[in-house]
């Protein structure tokens, strides 16, 4: 028999959980299918021999009150304001990161101190050319050649695997908001004055960790009457019934839903629609393509490796990109204050060499060459866990705008399918613009009060 409910929302990361969550509020029966054992997806804390780990460091800030409150409310007491410190590795130094003007400059050696400086003058006084396709030329008009070449381009290429001459402008234009020499001197001067979103100084951070965010959203579901099916694999979705199908327990389900939410990939999710549809040209078309990661988490028997919130490595001899210590976040995240752990991120794609390698050897290369860098010492490892994330980041190939408009042109056919998040939508965000788009979303389902009540009464009579 199919199950019949007002909204069914595929994947049940933080978008899923966060848009379920808000449906829930507001008296919508839902469904939240995740093919995962858990909930959370790359919002989960997981616990290792009573060492807690996040996948990668997810840190919650936002200049947008309405996010914050909402974190508040939903956390309450378990929620802590965490200071911000963190670090990148070049020529074997350790320089604050985000760069801040004009300190920077003091590490680094007198020519190419004087090369930095007199590159990013030349680029504020020329004509600005616009619009810049890829990565390196937006950041070489901006900020000179010279900044570019030693600060933007190794970590940039680390993370993403292909040249920054492929990578999108539109990256550049979202992420980077390195301040300039006059921004940051105002600042200085002008006490208050609202720093960038990447140049925060505090971030909000849960007690036993991120997933406890992931964790209350399920339970606040489960409360008012919705429900998360883990280890639900959709294996087909047709948004002209509403018709959702869906194997749990060796056995195939279908459930129905007069909206249709999905966070999960899109390369995915053209798969599951129906043959006749189109779906599948589409899909064989399909040129998006997102960046893999291997998590390597590590308990250590020494007090704390460094104070950093995060630190990066950009240098393309190193297997790993960035860590982070989760003990600086939050005594909890350990079993007791004699020890201290790290979360190790590699930025891989499924296929690469160190993606098919074992995990013990992937281990003992981080080990390895942490220990030759002087990070850690090899005689304080513990023990390690490894674990595979597919589908880590949205990669801004030049041209994707154009191959992404191809999908979402196609999928505009069926009005009551909606994308939100990261996954599902395509887009780069942090946490917190997760929830920015779980609200519009949100908004664009139920413009007012009136319409979420009159539009859940309308559902109802459908199925009745």
């Amino acid at each position: 028999m199919t199950e019949r409910q007002d909204m069914v929302i595929l994947g049940g990361g933080i978008a899923g959980l966060a848009v379920g969550y808000e449906l829930a509020r507001y008296g919508h029966q839902v469904t939240v299918l995740e093919k995962d054992a858990h909930a959370g997806g790359l919002a989960r804390t997981l616990v290792f021999d009573g060492y807690r780990f996040d996948i990668g460091g997810h840190r919650f800030h936002s200049n947008n009150q309405d996010v914050v409150n909402w974190l508040r409310d939903l956390m309450g007491a378990d929620l802590l304001q965490v200071p911000r410190l963190s670090h990148i590795r070049m020529n074997e130094k350790y320089i604050r990161y985000p760069l801040q003007f004009p300190g920077a400059l003091k590490t680094f050696d007198p020519l190419t101190a004087v090369q930095v400086l007199l590159s990013y003058a030349w680029a504020k006084i020329k004509p600005l050319q616009e619009p810049h396709h890829t990565f390196e030329d937006w950041v070489i008009h901006r900020f000179g050649r010279k900044l570019y070449e030693v600060y933007f381009k190794p970590y940039t290429e680390k993370v993403w695997g292909i040249p920054t001459t492929e990578l999108s402008a539109m990256w550049a234009a979202q992420r980077i908001s390195l301040p300039s020499l006059a921004a940051t001197v105002i600042r200085a001067l002008v006490p208050g004055r609202t720093p960038p979103p990447t140049i925060i100084d505090r971030f909000y951070y849960p007690r036993e960790g991120f997933g406890m965010i992931t964790d209350r959203l399920q339970e606040e579901i489960e409360a008012r009457g919705g429900r998360v099916i883990t280890s639900a694999a959709v294996t087909g979705v047709d948004p002209s019934s509403g018709v959702v199908t869906y194997t749990h327990d060796a056995t195939t389900h279908e459930v129905t839903g007069a909206t249709i939410i999905s966070t999960i990939p899109l390369s995915l999710l053209l798969r599951m629609l129906p043959a006749d549809s189109g779906a599948q040209a589409v899909a064989d078309s399909y040129e998006l393509e997102y960046r893999d990661l291997i998590i390597v988490d590590l308990a250590l028997k020494c007090d704390q490796v460094s104070t950093d919130s995060w630190t990066y490595f950009p240098d393309p001899k190193l297997i790993f990109g960035r860590t982070h210590e989760p003990k600086n976040w939050s005594a909890e995240m350990v079993p007791s204050s004699d020890v201290t752990s790290l979360a190790v991120e590699i930025f891989t794609t499924r296929g690469e060499p160190v993606w098919e390698m074992s995990d013990d050897a992937i281990i003992a290369r981080v080990v390895e060459q942490m220990h030759a860098i002087g990070w850690i010492k090899q005689t304080d490892f513990i023990k390690g866990w490894v674990l595979r994330v597919p589908y880590g980041y949205p990669v801004y190939r030049v041209g994707y705008e154009v191959h992404l408009q191809r999908v979402l042109d196609f999928l505009k056919r069926w009005d009551n399918l909606h994308l939100v998040g990261r996954t599902g939508s395509f887009k780069y965000m942090n946490s917190d613009g997760v929830i920015e788009d779980v609200f519009r979303l949100i908004g664009d389902l139920f413009p007012d009060e009136k319409q979420r009540v009159k539009a859940l009464e309308k559902e109802r009579e459908r199925w009745a």
